[in-house]
């Protein structure tokens, strides 16, 4: 009986499972153009029940009649569709434009691309953490539309960021604002590109105004990782590998070199005739100072969370040494970060707390950087050290100086700075209803710094010696304290979209320092080597501070219409204690049109998205120092009468002398924007116009010697930039996903041009060199512009240079010999002279472009990185200076192109550089256009089977090179030469930028 119930059950159960399922088939097709897709996935909801589509994109699955299916496929959106007892389900899968719906940071805030009108760009981790760079901000380079990165070759050093041109001079070097996870710092250099999230730069005053009065050169937005829901992950990343010195500039050699004297003694009658035979030595002077450098970097992560809770835990250790050879292990060229961060989250039913600790210590011991211009001028007819091992005395050989060994002063130089970051933060979230939020973050930005210079007693000749020791020592503290508070509200009443935003924030920055030097300190080690411990009667100390405080209040609005038509404005007032006018008020508006999201454009297949935007706004810049308002003196007892009295009259000397009536620069933006993406999100394309004008411009004024000062700060010009941003990119797979490949390029121009200076002159001087002002800011030309004589030739004779007259008949370079330069008389009066210098050429590049591409297969990938400037020039200061020296080197480029004869160049000068011929000319101005392959990656994921055995998630290696190959016609070792926005592209021997070669590992448990 017990078998029969047990046999009626079943077929009971049976029948009822057989009502309840039924068979689906169908095919899975591409929207776009109806081809199969074999693989796409086809999953029944909420369970691990499916299959996949076979070669011909056909499928067949059995399930319950109330089931819903969803079907994807890489690189397309997934689409749900309940079954209802169908038998033939066929599906056309529509391309995902990712892009459009990822998360963008825009300050105090999140948005989605599509629904932006402000030109922002989001490079992500997968991108960031890819480069082998010192400095997150290296990893930008040739990624962003606008933005230009120069790097220096010092380990440890920092690049000079410019987007969109050059907006500022004298107010805070024209450099962006850094974010990192809503708070304000002064560079990224305590980060590791693994700790990076997402880099967001906002270009445009539209986007940036949200920062106000700090905003004005641009905003880059760093969001460092967090946990997330899932078991404990733990990330390690190391790499090493070593640096390589390229592009070093050849040098003659001594049988050229003493050629090269031998004619200049010749044509000048100055110096010594020299025979080659009397020197045995060649030295290649950039070779002994220059070496392969060690470079590696290793990372750890513990990430995590659960429902309520997150956590994310990372440390770090960066070490490299400088391709700068010391000779001197004691005092090697390095630098070293050590860094740690946390971050944790906690969610208590409507109220989110969470905290951010990041901290850094960063060491580096300096490099002689003159070093590299001794060892361009320095004779190669004697080497460093003679055979006992003693300095080897350049002077000693007859050559005319002053010259130093470069490897000796390599040797004895010793200057160090230790670095140290702590960045507390805590925030909390509170979900005061379902569409309002409250915010409050406070942080504080702690920087201790001490920087340390001792110059040893050594001899190495009469010019190149020190008899007594000193040592210089500076301790600083930088204190940044900021409390941010917003309230967001968000609605959506059918098809529109409503998001507000208010806040309020307060900054306080303090700074002081403490400095001293003193003599005959004790050399034996670090430890003997204090203030303290030097001559009593010889030491010195000084002083010294300031603090400023911002308070702001802001808000937002951004509203659209059935993702549509769309409209963000800002507002942002801020109150500086720098200004006696506390308060500026800074606007801006954005407006969108999604044309694709039109009724009339559907069933068109060109356009998956297509928006045009168009923004204004206005940023203040807050960048001037703290005291630029405010009088400083200091009294004293006076040392004369007044009105003819005897008697001395106390008096107050003035430290500083304050301008009244300084206000913040304001920077005044128009963008106009088209967004488009086409194939299936495949291609995309975004081009901007920008006009960005710099009211206000605070440059340095001369004043009347009897004010007690020679410059002031005031609100004297007017500078425009604009030009165009254009981003081009194509991303795509085959049907199996097992190959993908994506090339993006973008394409800026800048056009920096100065519009008013309110001064007497109407310029601006700026870097000296040899004397002489070499650039100018002038009216109608760019910032900082190179000024000099325009080169007409070379005088082949003295007959050509008895001939070379002014219109009546008077000679112009009546000094000159055969050889020299030519210069033109621009003016046409009877001389040459400094109403004959002219505008030479710009160090602001006028095109900047860049390239991407990233390729997959299987298990395998591969990534290249280019980046390139165009339309600028550089200054050759070193080869204008070595004049300096009489008996200094040649380089081979010069050796083989000189005038050595009548016909023999007319565009080279001969070997007897005269003191008139190393004034700024343009012979010294030479292009600075580049070609840089910035990154070269191939890395190789181990196999899912591989891995499962080894019990862990991921297991990559890469091979990478970092600056491999550059292409250039600079007669200098590197184009890349930054500067002050008055001193960009000066030459003297910039530290070289090397290649860097390193074998990684990256491993996820």
């Amino acid at each position: 009986m017990k078998y029969k119930i047990l046999f009626l059950l079943f077929l009971f159960c049976t029948a009822i499972s057989g009502i309840s399922q039924v068979t689906v088939r169908g095919t899975v097709t591409d929207a776009a153009d109806g081809t199969t897709l074999p693989g796409a996935t086809v999953l029944v909801r909420d369970t691990a029940e499916g299959t996949q589509t076979g070669m011909d994109g056909t499928y067949q699955i059995t399930v319950s009649e109330d089931a819903v299916l969803v079907f994807s496929f890489i690189g397309m959106a997934s689409a749900e569709i309940p079954v209802d007892g169908q038998t033939v389900i066929d599906v056309a899968l529509e391309q995902e434009i990712a892009s459009l719906q990822e998360v963008v940071f825009i300050g105090y805030g999140t948005g989605t691309k599509q629904d932006l009108t402000a030109p922002v760009t989001t490079i992500r981790s997968e991108e960031i953490s890819r480069q082998t760079t010192v400095n997150p901000a290296q990893a930008l380079q040739g990624k962003v539309a606008g933005m230009m990165v120069t790097n220096f070759g010092e380990p440890g050093s920092q690049p000079t960021i410019r987007i969109r041109g050059v907006s500022t001079v004298f107010a805070g070097g024209g450099g962006p604002l850094y974010v990192v996870d809503g708070i304000i710092v002064n560079n990224i250099n305590f980060l590791n590109n693994n700790d990076i999230e997402s880099i967001t730069v906002l270009k445009d005053a539209s986007a940036g105004a949200i920062y106000g009065v700090q905003a004005a050169n641009g905003v880059i937005l760093v969001t460092t990782k967090e946990g997330r829901e899932g078991p404990t992950r733990v990330d390690f990343s190391t790499y090493t590998g070593f640096q390589q010195v390229t592009n070093i500039l050849e040098m003659a050699g001594t049988e050229e070199y003493i050629q090269l004297l031998n004619q200049r003694t010749g044509l000048t009658g100055v110096g010594n005739f020299f025979d080659p035979g009397d020197f045995s030595e060649s030295t290649d002077w950039y070779n002994e100072l220059t070496r392969n450098a060690l470079v590696s970097s290793h990372e750890l992560s513990i990430s995590g969370g659960s429902e309520n809770s997150s956590y994310s835990y990372g440390i770090g250790y960066f070490y490299q040494d400088g391709i700068l050879h010391t000779h001197n292990p004691g005092n090697a060229n390095n630098f070293n970060r050590l860094n740690f961060r946390a971050k944790n989250e906690y969610l208590f039913n409507r109220i989110k707390i969470g905290y951010n600790l990041i901290f850094s210590k960063n060491n580096s011991t300096h490099a002689y950087n003159y070093s590299l211009f001794q060892a361009y001028v320095a004779p190669p007819a004697f080497r460093a050290r003679d055979d006992s091992f003693d300095w080897t005395d350049p002077t000693a050989l007859g050559f005319s100086g002053p010259f130093a060994n470069p490897l000796a002063s390599a040797y004895y130089y010793n200057s160090g700075t230790d670095l140290y970051n702590i960045i507390p933060s805590t925030w909390l979230t509170v979900d005061i209803r379902e569409n309002l939020k409250l915010r409050s973050n406070f942080n504080a930005t702690l920087e201790f710094g001490q920087r340390k210079n001792f110059n040893p007693t050594y001899y190495v000749s009469g010019l190149q010696n020190n008899n007594t020791s000193s040592l210089n020592r500076n301790n600083d503290f930088n204190r940044n304290i900021q409390f941010d508070n917003t309230l967001e509200y968000t609605r959506l009443i059918n098809n529109h979209n409503i998001k507000l935003m208010a806040g309020s924030s307060v900054q306080e920055f303090f700074s002081t320092y403490l400095s001293g030097n003193a003599f005959n300190v004790p050399e034996l080690s670090d430890e003997t080597r204090y203030i303290s411990l030097g001559d009593d009667t010889n030491r010195n100390a000084s002083d010294g501070g300031f603090k400023s405080r911002v308070l702001s209040f802001f808000s937002r609005t951004s509203y659209n219409y059935d993702s549509r038509y769309l409209v963000t404005a800002t507002v942002r007032a801020d109150g500086s204690s720098k200004y006696n006018e506390k308060w500026g008020v800074f606007p801006s508006i954005g407006l969108g049109w999604v044309i694709s999201q039109e009724d009339f454009m559907a069933g068109q297949d060109y356009f998956d998205h297509l928006k045009i935007r168009a923004s204004w706004g206005q940023l203040g810049n807050n960048n001037v120092p703290a005291n630029s308002s405010v009088i400083v003196g200091r009294p004293g007892p006076g040392t004369t009468g007044i009105f003819g009295g005897d008697n001395p009259v106390p008096g107050l000397t003035f430290q500083t002398v304050f301008n009244n009536f300084l206000v913040w620069e304001t920077v005044e933006e128009l963008n106009a924007g088209i967004e488009v993406f086409s194939f299936g999100g495949r291609l995309s394309l975004e081009a901007d116009f920008y006009n960005r004008i710099t009211n206000n411009a605070v440059f340095y004024a001369p004043i009347p010697g009897v004010a007690g000062t020679s410059n002031l700060l005031g609100n004297n010009g007017k500078i425009r930039n604009r030009g165009i941003d254009f981003s081009l990119g194509w991303s795509d797979h085959n049907r199996s996903g097992e190959l993908s490949y994506s090339f993006s390029g973008n394409f800026s121009t800048v056009d920096n041009e100065v519009l008013e200076i309110d001064n007497e002159s109407g310029v601006i001087f700026g870097a000296l060199t040899n004397g002489q002002f070499l650039t100018r800011t002038v009216v109608g030309q760019p910032v900082g512009a190179f000024y000099g004589y325009r080169v007409a030739g070379v005088f082949q004779s003295l007959t050509e240079i008895d001939n070379y007259t002014s219109p009546n008949g008077v000679i112009l370079q009546p000094d000159a010999i055969p050889g020299d330069f030519r210069f033109e008389n621009v003016n046409g009066d009877d001389r040459i002279d400094d109403a004959d210098r002219v505008m030479l050429g710009s160090p602001i590049p006028k095109f900047l472009f860049g390239f991407t591409a990233n390729a997959g297969f299987r298990q395998w990938d591969a990534s290249l990185v280019i980046q390139g400037v165009s339309g600028n020039k550089l200054y050759n200061a070193k080869r204008a200076n070595r004049n300096i020296f009489p008996d200094a080197n040649y380089d081979m480029d010069f050796y083989k192109n000189h005038w050595s004869g009548s016909g023999s160049s007319d565009t080279y000068p001969s070997a007897a550089l005269t003191r008139r011929n190393i004034f700024p000319n343009s012979f010294f101005v030479e292009p600075g256009s580049y070609i840089r392959v910035r990154s070269i990656q191939i890395g190789y994921a181990l196999p899912a089977d591989v891995m499962s055995n080894l019990r862990i998630n991921d297991m990559r290696v890469y091979l990478s090179a970092q600056n491999p190959v550059t292409f250039f016609r600079y007669n200098g070792y590197t184009p890349e030469i930054g500067g002050s926005p008055i001193a960009t592209g000066i030459d003297n021997d910039t530290y070289p930028l090397s290649a860097t070669y390193t074998l990684g590992l990256n491993v996820n448990f």
